[in-house]
């Protein structure tokens, strides 16, 4: 076998464990749940997400810490961060992923939460939307990537890249400086000034990094931003979403990262 496909079996493997883990340890949705998930949301996220989740906790956007993106109101349906279609609610998985990694220069990581605790306060964020109990959010597929990027895939990227206007806010060279960008013109859904992400900078990319994350966030967009999902754009060329997200990982000199 190829070594890059031992690799990939390796990773598939590890996931597989963790997600495996992640929901052994998951509790009864129950009174006892909601409380302890209320306990450690009081401890935890208050601060920034306020008393009844609605983003306007004592050190967050209320106060002018955080002038954007506002911290997440809870109440409210729109998230960034999913592998469901534009529009629609998370997973419960999308949600302890974000809890588990955090959101580069916004969110810590709370790894410091064991599972079990970070599935309490999942079960008590989802209690403050009444829309969480009416609807069973489903995923997109996300296929595994190519083992390796090609040449040709890269320049195809380039070109997909140009072809929908990616330059406009994430500049020419993906650097974060288009011309709707430097002319202070991208807001978020609350109406605030909102910044473009840097693609030469991976750590900063807020829904992650690797190539499976860059092709969730094309076909989901960030909900709440200017990023628009291109679902629609590449229905039935999988292929081409990988050339663009080889191009988008060039950028920053890690293709196939």
């Amino acid at each position: 076998m190829r070594p890059n496909f031992l690799r990939y079996l390796a990773i598939l493997a590890v996931t597989g464990l963790c997600a495996t883990s992640a929901q052994a340890l998951r509790p009864e949705q129950n009174t006892a749940t909601l409380t302890e998930g209320r306990r450690i949301y009081e401890r935890a996220c208050i601060w920034c997400h306020g008393a009844g989740g609605e983003g306007d906790g004592p050190s967050g956007w209320s106060t002018g810490r955080y002038s954007a993106p506002r911290p997440r109101d809870f109440t409210k349906d729109s998230y960034k961060l999913r592998s469901t279609p534009s529009g629609e609610l998370p997973t419960d998985q999308d949600l302890f992923r974000t809890l588990t990694q955090g959101i580069p220069g916004v969110m810590p990581a709370y790894r410091s939460l064991n599972e079990r605790e970070r599935w309490q306060v999942i079960a008590y964020l989802k209690s403050l939307n009444a829309a969480f109990g009416q609807e069973k959010p489903i995923p997109i597929p996300l296929p595994p990537p190519p083992l390796s990027p090609s040449e040709a895939g890269i320049q195809n990227g380039r070109t997909l890249y140009a072809k929908y206007d990616c330059r406009v806010c994430h500049g020419d060279n993906g650097e974060g400086d288009g011309p709707e960008a430097t002319a202070g013109h991208l807001r978020d859904a609350s109406n605030l000034p909102i910044r473009t992400t840097n693609l030469t900078d991976p750590s900063s990319f807020k829904n992650g990094a690797t190539a499976q994350d860059l092709y969730r966030t094309l076909m989901t967009g960030l909900d709440g931003t200017p990023m628009p999902s291109y679902a629609n754009e590449f229905a039935g060329q999988e292929q081409a979403v990988w050339d663009l997200v080889w191009y988008l990982q060039s950028l920053s000199g890690q293709p196939g990262r």
